[in-house]
């Protein structure tokens, strides 16, 4: 059994995706309490209806907020009998209820990675109207692709990182310069001057190149686009869809970046993603951002805590400042709508403010629940601003998409030559093989660059399950996150067969080792590690999709260096049993530097 519900901030059914063994046990459950006519049958890969979700399950979510608003101490998540587990995640003020029959560490990772996706497809307006059956269709087929395949068979997926293809230098340059020869015709001829330039072959990143202007990819970015690649292979060979990808953490305008992203199929197993920046940054940052300092501030009034209110306050009427100027200073010529919904939420903004002054002066009971009762207006004019502002710069984008066609085509052409190569390199990336003979006993490595979210690998189906049972790797990943979230960044174990090593580190842009002179063990101890972007509480989970724990994570490090200059890397290896803790260490360091050598000039 495995499902998710969201509720919006009414108890209300917003989203649903259960299976069938799910969707079964639920009717049964309606049935037993008289919500169902007895013998009702559900039709397969039919919704149940949201009536009988929000009875079942109303007590529970009652009580979470009642937890979260009254006690600031919401539940994570429910251990119940035969394996059922449930857990819970916020965000925006939905509240998203992860359900199965699987380990609580499990749920909560996919509940993470299913809220992440989420924010990937709606922005900042969740589940709203106004967005259409599309984005749902494709947060479903995303969720689905990832639970039931990738993550369970790809060990790029378990580990959330971009296999790397290695090609040659020449063919490697040839690749950029048709790419970048792309972006330039997409700049010259329709204006384009954020986009990005993405190629894959059978699922591993051949080359990204972006022009000048755009913003940088974060981690998760990547591998977001490379789940949606694989969620549409089924689909025609040329698809366009609106998304908001993240950014890098310590751009100004990270968090909500509007595109568009054309995804075209070539030959030979060829994958090429353009992306287009369309939005206004700094107006879409601001508007994201109020959004969470709104969900702070309803949270604060909620609990009653009157210490936290005025530096709420603040906070919100900074970002509601920075958007009414960004509104003015990149949105000149408006249309009628989207002039409209600007004076509307200009109306309600003073108003509110007025209230919030007042209150201030006298603390009130009754002015608070005034502003209580108008915040609910004001978070709808909020998106219907979010999504105006977002179609104005839209329509724009979307006249481009036959250029886009016309672009894959070119980039198709030029690599054509090449294309049945690439296809059989990709297939045989890299072998253990190569590596036995300068590493006896090596038995397998996993080499990650948490900093630009790409690794390599050897591929798993090239080593023999008799040699590596999958359960293993899976295993020791695992294994060695939950010493992750301790604070200890070098792991080595022994079970009967294998010798497991796994390290963390630290890099300069120049390759050089930082150290970190924190103790990370007693910090994480004596404070917890995790709080997510806009200073959401999330549980600390490695990886890139749930949060981006390792950039937090250097910059907790280094918090006087720029998150830009720290580079983190992560390796795993495995030898057969016989191989001493010291011979793994030294095996450890040499491969590093082997694996340097054949990538070549370009850093890894």
């Amino acid at each position: 059994m495995n499902g998710l519900i969201v509720f919006n901030s009414a108890n209300d059914v917003a989203y649903q995706n259960l299976n069938g063994d799910l969707t079964e046990k639920i009717c049964n459950i309606a049935i037993a309490q008289g919500l169902v006519p007895a013998g009702s049958v559900m039709t397969p890969g039919a919704a149940l209806d949201s009536n009988v979700l929000l009875q079942i399950f109303s007590p529970i979510i009652s009580s979470q907020r009642i937890m979260h608003c009254q006690f600031d101490n919401a539940y994570a998540s429910f251990q119940c009998e035969n394996g059922f587990n449930l857990a819970f995640g916020e965000l925006l003020g939905f509240t998203f209820l992860k359900i199965g029959q699987t380990e609580i560490e499990q749920l909560m990772r996919q509940l993470g990675v299913a809220m992440t996706l989420t924010r990937y497809f709606y922005g900042a307006n969740l589940f709203g109207v106004q967005a259409g059956a599309m984005q749902q269709e494709l947060l479903t087929l995303c969720l689905n692709c990832y639970e039931s395949q990738l993550w369970q068979e790809e060990q790029a997926y378990l580990l959330e990182a971009l296999p790397k293809l290695l090609i040659n230098t020449e063919l490697k340059r040839t690749v950029h310069v048709t790419l970048d020869a792309t972006l330039e015709q997409l700049r010259q001829t329709g204006g384009q001057q954020r986009a990005h330039a993405l190629l894959l072959v059978s699922h591993k990143l051949v080359a990204l190149n972006s022009t000048r202007q755009a913003l940088p990819l974060a981690p998760a970015d990547l591998l977001f686009l490379a789940i949606l690649a694989r969620a549409l292979q089924s689909q025609k060979s040329q698809r366009a869809v609106a998304v908001f990808l993240q950014g890098v953490s310590h751009d100004v305008n990270s968090g909500c970046v509007p595109c568009i992203v054309h995804l075209s199929r070539l030959h030979g197993h060829q994958v090429l993603l353009q992306i287009i920046e369309y939005g206004h940054m700094p107006l879409t940052s601001s508007i994201y951002d109020t959004f969470f300092v709104l969900q702070k501030i309803v949270a604060v009034q909620q609990q009653g805590d009157a210490d936290a209110l005025k530096p709420a306050y603040e906070s919100l009427e900074s970002f509601v400042s920075q958007t009414l100027t960004a509104l003015k200073r990149h949105l000149k010529q408006k249309h009628e709508d989207l002039e409209s919904c600007v004076k509307k939420f200009t109306a309600r903004w003073e108003n509110l403010r007025k209230m919030y002054v007042e209150f201030f002066k006298s603390f009130e009971r009754e002015l608070l629940v005034r502003i209580e009762s108008n915040l609910p207006a004001f978070v709808e004019e909020l998106k219907q601003l979010f999504t105006l502002s977002l179609a104005s710069c839209d329509s724009a984008s979307n006249q481009q998409l036959d250029q886009l066609a016309d672009s894959a085509a070119v980039v198709e052409a030029k690599l054509l030559e090449f294309a049945e190569f690439l296809a059989v390199k990709a297939a045989r990336n890299m072998s253990i093989d190569a590596y036995l003979e300068d590493f006896p006993g090596l038995v397998h490595f996993m080499y990650v660059n948490r900093s630009s979210g790409q690794m390599l690998a050897p591929d798993l189906r090239q080593n023999s399950p008799q040699l590596l049972p999958k359960s293993k790797l899976w295993h020791m990943v695992e294994f060695t996150r939950s010493y992750l979230k301790r604070g200890q960044t070098t792991v080595m174990w022994k079970d009967r067969t294998f010798h497991y090593s796994y390290f963390l580190w630290f890099e300069d842009l120049s390759g050089g080792i930082l150290k970190c002179t924190l103790d990370l063990h007693q910090h994480f101890l004596s404070t917890g590690f995790g709080a997510g972007a806009n200073g959401q509480k999330t549980p600390a989970e490695p990886g890139a999709l749930p949060m981006d724990y390792y950039s937090e994570l250097a910059e907790l490090c280094f918090p006087k260096l720029s998150p830009g200059k720290v580079r983190v890397y992560e390796l795993y290896c495995i030898h057969l049993g016989l191989v001493t803790a010291t011979c793994a260490v030294e095996h450890a360091r040499r491969l590093v530097a082997t694996i340097s050598d054949v990538v070549g000039e370009e850093t890894f």
